[in-house]
């Protein structure tokens, strides 16, 4: 008898990852919404968490309550970025912290992107919501507020991938082509710190535009502090460090001006 007429008939050994009469579609996650997407995500409570249209002031606080909650969860997810690619700088592993870096950037613009979403606000319907927040004010965003923290422990990391190879700053970008992979950490940290001044600028502006720069804001505080914060920068060597390579260059070619053109 051949091996093909032995098992003729007989039942397979395996049995089904998933049994027959149960639909792809039924939930086998904990919980009890309806999907295992909803599950998942938890999107009962994630969706439960904004007033409802009875505990509104205005129709606007939906909208405003909705960034502002969205804005929280892109900024915990570029801190969390962020920091495994500090993680991977102390390690030396320069390809993944960029590649971190670069991911936690898409994150970062989108949470930028919304400040403009608020800008539709007028004054006076602005006023009406502000009246139920309290002393609430974006400058106490903790998702914002971890990156601050965040940032010069990041920093901490490349100084000392920096200290460790015995070079200056200037030194790392007069020879990139030896330390790329440094170089290319370098310079997505400058990416990191601009978008922070462009987070506090608009913001700053949002402020401006929906309840003026003479005022206190709900915390009983200026609004111009937010100009102030705006002019901090978190990495000032990188920054420096041009100053440092164009002098060096005006010098070589006897340029006497700093820019871009000859003095007339």
């Amino acid at each position: 008898m051949t091996r093909k007429q032995q098992t003729k008939g007989k039942p397979p050994t395996h049995q089904p990852l998933v049994p027959q009469n149960r639909e792809m579609t039924e939930p086998i996650l904990a919980g009890t919404a309806a999907t295992d997407y909803e599950r998942y995500l938890r999107t009962d409570e994630l969706l439960a968490l904004q007033k409802s249209p009875e505990q509104r002031s205005h129709p606007d606080e939906l909208m405003f309550q909705v960034v502002h909650q969205a804005s929280e969860l892109l900024l915990k997810g570029t801190a969390n970025e962020l920091e495994r690619s500090r993680e991977a700088i102390g390690t030396g592993d320069y390809v993944r912290a960029v590649k971190l870096m670069d991911r936690s950037f898409r994150m970062l613009d989108r949470a930028i992107d919304l400040l403009h979403v608020l800008e539709t606000l007028t004054p006076y319907e602005y006023h009406i919501i502000r009246a139920g927040l309290g002393h609430g004010s974006g400058l106490d965003s903790p998702g914002f507020l971890s990156l601050l923290h965040l940032a010069p422990r990041l920093g901490q990391a490349f100084f000392g991938q920096l200290d460790g190879a015995g070079i200056s700053v200037e030194q790392l970008y007069r020879r990139n082509n030896e330390f790329l992979a440094l170089h290319e950490v370098a310079e997505k940290l400058l990416d990191f710190d601009e978008r922070v001044q462009l987070f506090r600028f608009h913001h700053m502006k949002l402020a401006h535009r929906i309840i003026g720069g003479d005022v206190l804001g709900t915390t009983g505080r200026p609004v111009d502090i937010l100009r102030q914060r705006q002019e901090h920068v978190l990495y000032k060597e990188l920054w420096e460090v041009r100053n440092e390579i164009t002098a060096r260059v005006n010098a070589k070619t006897r340029m006497q001006d700093q820019g871009h053109g000859r003095s007339g």
